[in-house]
């Protein structure tokens, strides 16, 4: 069988687990908090998507890029991008906890806010997933964040059991993405031994490197975050807790499903990439037009269902508490199928090489959203909010991409169902 087929499958099996066994205890747990509280985790877990790009400084891409390419130098990349990341993060860090204590009212907003923000050290700083993802062995990813996903529902459950306080639900996230980072850090250090003196290597040319190209990638990710979350951050500072709490219930319904295109698309790359490399252009526009079909269709088959059986779905999984949340899920689901699209256009002109194209790009929608979100918040509220995301959504995955070498990626993009056609596998 297709290797990156089996590497699909894992990565699938992974995603399954983590969106179905994740959807369920965050709805257990939104229940037992309450809107506002449930709120403020939601809150910290946004700042955390908006300073991850900050800290990575594009390291994913760039290293993942270059391992597929070659694993050597693509070693010296990754413990390049550990030093710079491991820098960033405590900046970025010991700058929002002093603001954190200016913002929050109460000690116990300021605490739970510090220990996700710091907590996240394990998530920004993780690096191995990358390197099993280029090499196709996304098994070793999958067994970790499902050994970690155990641990953390079942720190929940005893909490919730115990009537615990929103600060150890705060931690039992923490513990979560540390059990999963300790097990990938084991497993690649098991699986690089012969080469170990490789990724120990300090290359300031490498280090240079994660800088100079990353930061247009940091940036371009960070506008992205932005967009992405603007409007939970927003919500909070104009509105109140209990609406990020609506909104994020919304969110989780919606972006639950999405890890069937995202496995699609992190192993699909890899054929991507090598077929960049084929003096046949056909053959590389081809894979990008399959991989724009099949993000598509996965995508927006639940997409439907959800905003069909919006209302249901809320009062069934959430109670009467979170009904609010109902009114905006049948746009966010929309929004998670442009984002979809957009992730893969961004994965594809990554590979192009239009880093700048896409620092542009991203630095005017996450500017427009912004605007967007200080306009129709205080008129429209939640779905204020949400419409100011699609907006955005629509925009960088599939307009903006006019501008880009005459419009390659949007013509790739409208001809998509082209790549039904038979043809290689797209990772062969």
């Amino acid at each position: 069988m297709n290797k990156a087929l089996i590497n699909t499958a894992w990565i699938l099996g992974e995603k399954v687990m983590l969106a179905l066994a994740g959807i369920f205890i965050t709805v257990y747990v939104a229940r037992y908090l309450g809107p506002s509280e449930f709120g403020l985790i939601s809150l910290a877990l946004a700042i955390v998507a908006l300073i991850t790009p900050m800290v990575k400084m594009g390291g994913d891409n760039v290293v993942f890029n270059r391992l597929a390419r070659n694993r050597q130098s693509g070693l010296l990349l990754m413990a390049a991008s550990t030093r710079v990341r491991a820098i960033n993060f405590v900046i970025i860090c010991a700058l929002l906890t002093v603001g954190a204590w200016f913002y929050f009212d109460t000690p116990k907003q300021r605490l739970v806010f510090s220990i996700i923000i710091w907590g996240s050290f394990f998530t920004t700083n993780e690096v191995y997933s990358v390197f099993f993802n280029s090499s196709l062995d996304s098994k070793f990813n999958t067994v970790a964040q499902n050994i970690a996903l155990g641990i953390g529902v079942a720190l929940k459950f005893a909490f919730i059991k115990l009537g615990a306080t929103v600060g150890f639900f705060a931690a039992a996230n923490i513990i979560q993405w540390a059990v999963s980072y300790f097990i990938k850090q084991h497993l690649f250090r098991k699986k690089t031994r012969d080469i170990a003196h490789t990724f120990k290597t300090r290359s300031r040319r490498h280090s240079r490197h994660i800088v100079q190209v990353g930061i247009p990638l940091a940036i371009s990710s960070l506008s992205i975050a932005l967009y992405t979350r603007t409007d939970q951050i927003m919500l909070g500072s104009m509105l109140d807790e209990t609406h990020v709490g609506w909104y994020s219930a919304a969110l989780t319904l919606s972006q639950g499903w999405m890890m069937f295109p995202m496995a699609l698309m992190t192993s699909w790359m890899v054929g991507i990439n090598h077929a960049s490399r084929n003096p046949d252009p056909s053959v590389f526009e081809h894979r990008i037009r399959r991989l724009f079909l099949a993000v598509f269709v996965v995508a927006v088959i639940p997409a439907t269902l959800m905003g069909i059986f919006r209302v249901e779905l809320i009062d069934m999984l959430y109670g009467e508490q979170y009904a609010p949340a109902a009114a905006v899920l049948g746009i966010t689901v929309i929004s998670s199928v442009f984002s979809v699209l957009g992730t893969s256009a961004f994965n594809v002109i990554t590979v192009m090489g239009g880093y700048s194209f896409l620092l542009k790009k991203m630095l005017f929608v996450s500017a427009l959203n912004i605007v967007l979100n200080y306009l129709l918040i205080p008129h429209y509220g939640l779905v204020g909010a949400a419409m100011s995301t699609l907006i955005a959504e629509i925009l960088s995955a599939v307009v903006l991409n006019l501008f880009y070498r005459r419009g390659r990626v949007l013509r790739l993009q409208l001809t998509a169902f082209m790549g039904a056609r038979s043809a290689p596998a797209p990772a062969g």
